[in-house]
């Protein structure tokens, strides 16, 4: 067996794991959510979410820091330098700390004068708020140290540990909601302790399994001044890119209040629960692959480095191809089985923000790639700007009078252009060939979304009600042999079917 073949491999067992345990999560989750409901009341419920939300809010900063750490352990584990790996991984830890010291100075300062003084709680709730206001910082502190032990986690592929903990994670927050269905005195305070004692297990595990599964993930005080120095620059730069995209989308919320009110703002809302939930689709295959892209350039084995890029961008499409088919084409009846009665505008802008998660497929794969190259600055700059132009077009649309959807129309138009932006830099710094991008992944989705979209466009005329999205169901099939006949190469049809024969056909 080929090394590329065994990666390959590889990866699609890790992607599978990581389906398994999303699918149970959450299964489990809109269990768990409802139960917390009843058992805290709609008061207590809201007061916990915008009081940790607020800690949260601080926490952003480790989002940057997490990417950094993955590309420069992924970089280090695909060269084998076990020194540099064990570098890495303390510097990493370090700088978390850190940033903890940094997080608890401005919740205890600033946000908790916003908690006490600019929050609307009931008054007899004040001391119940500031008690779990505490225990939610103390939480996102230990969720924090753990962030480098998830990252080595990730970087060294060890998938299977990755969905079991996290599975193990969300029964013990069910064993939470059974003793919180027992208890007596106030269950606000209960839940949050409860809540903690569970992240301090799962960081406990994490830590136990990095010790002793893994090499070099041992943390020392003496550390790389200068790898500190390159891992803040990188974490810096990546975090203007996460500012540009929390920074648009929020902005789009607020510039929908101002020409639509509230009730836009809840339509978003569902909404993006619908992308939230579509785009964790692709997310796992794209957690799945990252590693192996880093290190496939680490190597200098550029060749299969474009090659994963090509493949996962147009694998990634062609899932979401499948998943926001079905949703488009039923959405009155999905809206209706989901909500019972939508707000207005709702379908609408459901279809809308499913056609903007297909074209934003294509996204993650070129931010890998970059990633991996390391070059991100002017990468993160351009691209940050671009996603940031939503805004003030968005307003001027409204301004002059448009319906609301336009706002998701622009974000379809802009994300495209920001793709067309990101090829450009892979292009430049990365030596990709954008005729070969476009033979590799452009023709082959284009190609799959015109053959399929006449049979959808055909089903979709010809019935309603359940039976439609029965047909749409079962047209997932259909639109997998025609991935499998026009969306793939030579050499992935023999791959499938070499699969197919070793799987299947020799246990008969």
């Amino acid at each position: 067996m080929s090394n590329q073949e065994s990666n390959s491999k590889r990866i699609a067992k890790n992607t599978l794991l990581l389906y398994f345990r999303m699918i149970l999560i959450m299964v489990v989750s809109l269990y768990t959510s409802r139960v917390i409901l009843n058992e805290l009341g709609v008061e207590d419920f809201g007061i916990y979410n915008l009081v940790a939300g607020v800690v949260v809010l601080f926490s952003f900063l480790s989002n940057a820091m997490v990417t950094a750490t993955q590309r420069y352990l992924s970089v280090a584990i695909g060269k084998g330098d076990e020194k540099y790996i064990q570098s890495i991984f303390s510097t990493s830890l370090l700088s978390h700390f850190i940033l903890i010291l940094f997080i608890v100075f401005v919740a205890e300062t600033v946000g908790l004068w916003f908690v006490n003084t600019k929050l609307e709680i009931p008054v007899d709730r004040m001391y119940a708020t500031n008690v779990i206001y505490q225990l939610a910082i103390a939480t996102t502190s230990v969720n924090i140290i753990r962030i480098p032990y998830n990252a080595s986690i990730i970087a060294n592929e060890r998938m299977a540990f990755f969905a079991y903990i996290s599975i193990v994670e969300t029964f013990l927050k069910l064993l939470v909601v059974w003793v919180l269905a027992i208890t007596s005195g106030d269950k606000l305070v209960v839940y949050s302790v409860l809540l903690l004692l569970v992240v301090i297990i799962i960081d406990i595990a994490y830590w136990y399994y990095c010790h002793r599964f893994l090499v070099a993930n041992k943390f020392y005080l003496k550390t790389n001044k200068k790898l500190f120095v390159e891992l803040t620059s990188f974490s810096v730069w990546n975090l203007f890119g996460g500012l540009a995209d929390v920074g648009y989308k929020q902005g789009t919320n607020i510039i929908l209040n101002l020409f639509g009110g509230v009730s836009i703002n809840a339509v978003l809302g569902i909404t993006n629960q619908i992308r939230n939930a579509v785009v964790s689709f692709i997310g796992n295959l794209q957690l799945a692959v990252n590693p192996q892209i880093v290190k496939s350039y680490a190597l200098g084995d550029y060749e299969y480095f474009k090659t994963l890029v090509y493949r996962i961008s147009k694998y990634s499409y062609f899932l979401m191809l499948i998943i926001v088919f079905p949703i488009i084409f039923n959405i009155d009846l999905i809206l209706e089985i989901w909500l019972e009665n939508p707000p207005k505008h709702t379908a609408v802008f459901a279809i809308l923000t499913s056609v903007f998660c297909l074209v934003d497929s294509l996204t993650g794969p070129l931010w890998a790639a970059m990633q991996a190259g390391g070059k991100i600055k002017r990468f993160q700059i351009v691209t940050g700007i671009c996603l940031l132009l939503n805004l003030p077009v968005s307003y001027l649309f409204l301004m002059y009078g448009y319906v609301p959807s336009v706002v998701l129309i622009i974000q379809i138009v802009i994300t495209g252009f920001t793709i067309g932006v990101r090829v450009l830099f892979v292009k430049y710094y990365l030596q990709f060939s954008i005729r070969n991008y476009v033979r590799e992944v452009i023709f082959p989705i284009v190609f799959v979304t015109a053959l399929s979209l006449p049979i959808a466009l055909y089903i979709y005329a010809g019935t309603g009600g359940y039976y439609r999205l029965l047909l749409f169901i079962l047209f997932v099939p259909i639109m997998c042999c025609i991935i499998y006949v026009c969306g793939t190469c030579k050499s992935e049809k023999e791959m499938v079917m070499r699969t197919i024969r070793t799987k299947f056909l020799k246990r008969k």
